[in-house]
């Protein structure tokens, strides 16, 4: 049986062949449950594959294989386990790099970032990565674009999740991040679109499907109202992940998706350590970082308080360490703004978090 002929076949069909995958080989499928009238390329696809499933699946995986793209069917067993427990998995998954055989977590958020969400975004990327977990991300400028810096930059394993074929790159601006990921030996770009297949409005969300399909859990790093990383956050709900949020600034408009999804019980997230006693899975380091040393109670030298001087959160925790709702009190602002300066000192070093107190990192 030539199982990645069938399976090219059927991704070239009509999507709602998925419920047979699980207890069905790709040939038994295309025989047996597809008429003859409806083997046929889907509406969409016929811009590039005029032909029948089978004759286009040939010369699909004849240019996979000139460009040295792998390709990995729903039926092989490197195929990722959480992917097949979604609505609509992908019959094929195109790649470029190496698919990392390790736990995932997805970090998205806006493309309009800013200074402080684009820090947030690579450093606790970076300090997940570190902790042998793979970064997925949707390529996207903004958000997507540091979550994946940050992995790369600590050597760390990241997943670039594409909303078109895999051999056009979308933004051009995010070449940079494409060609690192391939190289870099421990991660991949992937979509489940073939070689010449163009990117549409509804193939982004049918991307963000898949970057929260792939991981166990999603991190959404400033978030408008209507961003697209709501999507994925409705995805990842959907697919029972765990949802963590970012707090932002209360009255920045930017941040209202985020609050939404905090109203509507997302885990607020101040550093990895709080993700991942979420999710229940371990430590391991390949070098120590801030946190890690935070966790074993060795604090690090802290070098940015000096910039912190005059801040109401620095004055109040001079007279002693409070817990999260008393120093919101305290400090007499906003719940949100004081989250947000809180989860940008800490990864600064300016504070240490023991639980659910707060201390100056002195």
């Amino acid at each position: 049986m030539d199982t990645k002929k069938y399976a090219v076949a059927l991704s070239l069909m009509s999507s709602g062949l998925w419920q047979l995958y699980a207890n069905n080989n790709p040939e038994t499928i295309y025989h047996e449950f597809v008429s003859e009238e409806d083997r046929k390329v889907q509406e969409y696809y016929s811009t590039w594959y005029r032909k029948t499933p089978l004759e286009e699946a040939d010369k699909i995986i004849d240019v996979c294989n000139t460009m040295n793209v792998k390709m990995i069917s729903y039926w092989d067993n490197e195929y990722p386990a959480l992917l097949k427990e979604i609505a609509y998995p992908p019959a094929v998954l195109y790649i470029r790099g190496n698919l990392p055989q390790k736990m995932c977590i997805a970090i998205v958020g806006t493309r309009n970032d800013d200074l402080q969400s684009a820090s947030i975004a690579e450093k606790l990327s970076g300090n997940i990565a570190q902790c042998d977990v793979a970064i997925v991300s949707g390529l996207a400028i903004g958000i997507d674009r540091k979550a994946h810096i940050g992995a790369l930059k600590v050597g760390g394993s990241t997943i670039g999740v594409m909303a078109n074929g895999i051999d056009m790159l979308y933004p051009a601006r995010n070449r940079d991040v494409y060609t690192d990921i391939i190289n870099s030996g421990n991660g991949c770009v992937l979509s489940e679109y073939p070689p010449k297949v163009r990117i549409s409005k509804w193939t982004f969300v049918r991307r963000n499907r898949i970057v929260s399909g792939l991981s166990k859990g999603v991190i959404v790093i400033k978030a408008g109202e209507k961003s697209g990383a709501l999507i994925t956050a409705q995805y990842a709900l959907e697919q029972n992940r765990e949802l963590f949020v970012c707090p932002g600034h209360s009255f920045d408009e930017g941040y209202k998706g985020c609050y939404k999804l905090l109203k509507e019980g997302a885990h607020p997230v101040f550093n990895e350590q709080d993700i991942f006693e979420v999710l229940n899975v371990g430590r391991v380091f390949r070098q120590p970082t801030l946190f890690e040393g935070i966790q074993n109670k060795e604090l690090i030298i802290n070098t940015n308080i000096a910039a912190y001087e005059d801040d109401d959160i620095v004055k109040t925790l001079k007279n002693g360490s409070m817990d999260i709702d008393s120093l919101i009190r305290a400090v007499g602002k906003s719940s949100g703004e004081v989250l947000e300066k809180l989860t940008t000192m800490e990864l600064e070093g300016v504070i240490v978090r023991m639980g659910n107190v707060i201390s100056l990192n002195k």
